[in-house]
């Protein structure tokens, strides 16, 4: 009489966990928090120019070096909201969310 072969658990590959650059770059709460540093480095660019802008007109009446600081302001407040998209990008996580459909098993008529 032969024994019944027991049946042996399938083992699954677990991943290495990351290790230096890659776990670096896997981390998003980094990633955030150096786009948030960038951004407020961009916000007070901005308000300099801006701040330039005004001492030329101040002084001058204005001219194109005025024109030229007004519109980099204006490109480093575009940055900004550039950068506030791209953490709210980061932020966005992967959500496990089941799927369900409608029980069809009941009676039809």
């Amino acid at each position: 009489m032969e024994m019944p072969l027991k049946p042996e658990p399938i083992l699954l590959r677990d991943e290495p966990p990351l290790r230096g650059l890659n776990r670096l770059l896997a981390n998003r709460q980094l990633w955030k928090n150096t786009i948030y540093s960038l951004a407020f480095i961009t916000y007070l660019c901005s308000f300099l120019f801006f701040g330039l802008a005004l001492a030329d007109v101040r002084d001058t009446g204005g001219s194109m070096a005025a024109v030229i600081d007004l519109i980099v302001a204006l490109y480093f407040l575009v940055q900004v909201i550039f950068l506030f998209v791209l953490s709210g990008v980061v932020e966005r996580r992967r959500q496990n969310q089941q799927i369900t459909f409608p029980d069809r098993r009941g009676r039809t008529s």
